[in-house]
């Protein structure tokens, strides 16, 4: 006789319920991956480098080592897989080089830039070469961007045209910054720019990661114009500033900004800001910012004073291909970057403001 005792038989309900607590784990672990895959996160990301073409410093030249053309070449020479170029204007044989040298060596470059400005020599040079260039066509605005994205890794963007005068003539910036996720907005929006030249589409208003932090604490908003709200986050960042408001500004022609900025100075934050002398029409803040009490100067310069920057409180850091106009925000592909949190970058463009000849 068999002593050992036996469990009783399992119903079948019983049986089940593993199978429907491993169906319900599924389930929930395939929604979470399609919730995080399809909601914008706060990603960490990489470095960031910031360069300005210094022409206030004195004379260049093409032998001066240190210059946006010459970084602009040593940055293209990192690229190992694909060069995105978002170009406005292209007219520097050296940048022209390095985009074909990196297309020779086997890198997927492809060149968008501005209809007006298609028939530069050196765009013609680079389709001669191989190079897949299009162009807005005949848009009603600007193909306004000068963004570059490397490896879908590293973004390249603020005021500076890979042109001549954007290196050796104008005052501009260019930050660097290695973030993946940063990147994929920038190709995203190349993507889109690059196919609606052949089918006629608008650009989806929909940013991957809209709002990104590096690993240092840089918190980066990224948009693009005219499919972004973009004076709303402008006008959000003007009205919260608490101390100073600082701006180097091409052009600035945006009743709403231009206002908030002065309702801002009469409560008492400090405010001075540098135009240049192209942009004083009829339709500019300067003078209205001058009868304000503002410290507002006119960069008379030989050379454009190119940079569309806002420095708020030392350490909020606006930048981009974005002037400061209705048709920046209506009109134009522009983009324009939001960077909070970051002391050393306010730094240097506070520098940078300082030191331009007023």
């Amino acid at each position: 006789m068999n002593n050992a005792s036996t469990a009783p038989p399992k119903s079948r309900n019983s049986r089940f319920i593993p199978f429907f607590l491993i169906l319900a784990v599924a389930v929930a672990i395939g929604f979470a991956i399609r919730y995080f895959k399809d909601t914008p996160q706060e990603t960490i990301g990489g470095t960031w480098e910031v360069y300005f073409s210094k022409v206030h410093a004195g004379e260049l030249d093409k032998n001066t080592p240190h210059t946006l053309d010459k970084w602009l070449v040593a940055k293209l020479s990192l690229a190992k897989e694909r060069i995105d170029a978002a170009l406005y204007d292209l007219d520097s044989e050296p940048i022209a080089d390095a985009l074909i040298n990196a297309h020779n060596r086997g890198v997927r470059v492809r060149v968008f830039t501005e209809n007006d400005n298609a028939d530069q020599e050196e765009i013609e040079r680079l389709q001669d070469e191989g190079v897949p260039v299009r162009d807005d066509g005949d848009n009603a605005g600007y193909m306004h961007h000068k963004f570059i994205v490397i490896d879908e890794r590293y973004v390249w963007t603020g005021s500076y045209n890979p042109t001549y005068n954007g290196a050796y003539k104008n005052n501009n910036n260019v930050i660097w910054i290695d973030s993946e996720p940063l990147a994929y907005n920038f190709t995203q929006e190349f993507r889109e720019m690059f196919v609606s030249a052949q089918l006629d589409k608008s650009s989806d208003p929909h940013i991957p990661f809209p709002h990104i932090t590096l690993n240092d604490g840089t918190q980066i908003s990224t948009y693009f114009a005219p499919e972004n709200d973009t004076i709303s986050p402008l006008l959000k960042e003007i009205t919260s500033a608490k101390k100073s408001i600082y701006f180097m500004a091409f052009s600035f022609t945006h009743d709403k900004l231009g206002k908030a900025m002065r309702d801002r100075f009469k409560l008492g934050v400090t405010m001075g800001g540098v135009f240049d002398e192209s942009g004083l029409n009829a339709y500019s803040e300067y003078e209205l910012m001058k009868k304000a009490g503002i410290s507002v100067r006119v960069d008379r310069s030989s050379g454009a004073m190119h940079h569309k920057v806002i420095i708020i409180d030392e350490e909020t850091v606006i930048t981009g291909s974005y002037n400061f106009s209705k048709n920046a925000e209506t009109k134009n592909s522009e983009n324009l970057l939001i960077i909070k949190g970051n002391k050393d970058m306010a730094r240097a463009y506070l520098e940078e403001f300082n030191q331009l000849k007023w």
